[in-house]
């Protein structure tokens, strides 16, 4: 009997380990001094990044290009130490900016 619960504990660990392993982890972009750090992320597809805003003032994290918004996701950073998230379902190239600053630009390429 004991033979038994060892074997099963162990196809637990087993089993455990590899969701553990297989879970995707989040991507972190950090906004300070009106920068997007990193501006280019290479990610896997159902990644979910976080932006975390590190400056005093509002920022936006928009989808799309300032001649061009496309708002697919649109995520508001109210002051410092706000986030917010997108999960990226789908491959392809994104590019984003802040509204209120359209300069501040970056690129999240997924796979």
């Amino acid at each position: 009997m004991k033979w038994i619960a060892f074997v099963v504990c162990a196809w637990l660990a087993i089993g455990v380990s590899a969701l553990v392993v297989g879970a995707a982890s989040d991507a972190a972009v950090t906004v300070q001094l009106f920068k997007f750090r990193p501006d280019r992320l290479e990610i896997a597809k159902g990644t979910r990044v976080v932006w975390t805003n590190q400056d005093d003032i509002t920022h936006t994290v928009t989808s799309g290009t300032p001649e061009k918004p496309e708002r697919a996701f649109d995520v508001r950073l109210t002051g410092k130490g706000t986030s917010g998230a997108h999960e990226f379902s789908r491959t392809g190239v994104f590019p984003f900016f802040c509204e209120r600053h359209p300069a501040m630009r970056g690129e999240v390429h997924v796979n």
